[in-house]
């Protein structure tokens, strides 16, 4: 009686961790499809970052570059209509307005990060 009652909890258990295996099982399969469409994607986005990061790299080499060099030659002063012209011209102009929202990230592990968090709140 008691090892049929063994038996039968053993049994029971059995299939409960089968249908356990089976349930991870089919969500690991939709993971990996879902990985696979993403992955010329995140390629994409890798890509453009290595790009930025090439074009950041020179911008600070040619801001360094313009640091060195000597200083230009002063040209002549203007007429004075030409610079009151400058003058108003330059009241006019406004600063460029701040965008609210825009996160400063210092490498390709946080841009990364950024995209997959706003990905997901997007979806969600």
């Amino acid at each position: 009686m008691m090892a049929t009652i063994i038996d039968s909890l053993i049994v029971v258990l059995l299939i409960g961790s089968i249908g356990y295996g089976y349930v991870v099982s089919m969500k690991l399969r939709k993971l990996t499809a879902t990985l696979k469409q993403l992955e010329p994607l995140v390629e994409q986005f890798s890509s453009a970052v290595d790009k930025s990061e090439q074009s950041v790299h020179h911008m600070r080499e040619s801001i360094e570059t313009a640091q060195r060099a000597p200083a230009p030659v002063e040209a002549p002063p203007p007429p004075e209509e030409t610079a009151a012209s400058f003058a108003s011209c330059r009241a006019t102009k406004q600063a460029p307005a701040e965008r609210n929202g825009v996160r400063v990230v210092r490498d390709k592990k946080e841009m990364v990060r950024a995209f997959f968090e706003n990905s997901s709140a997007a979806k969600g």
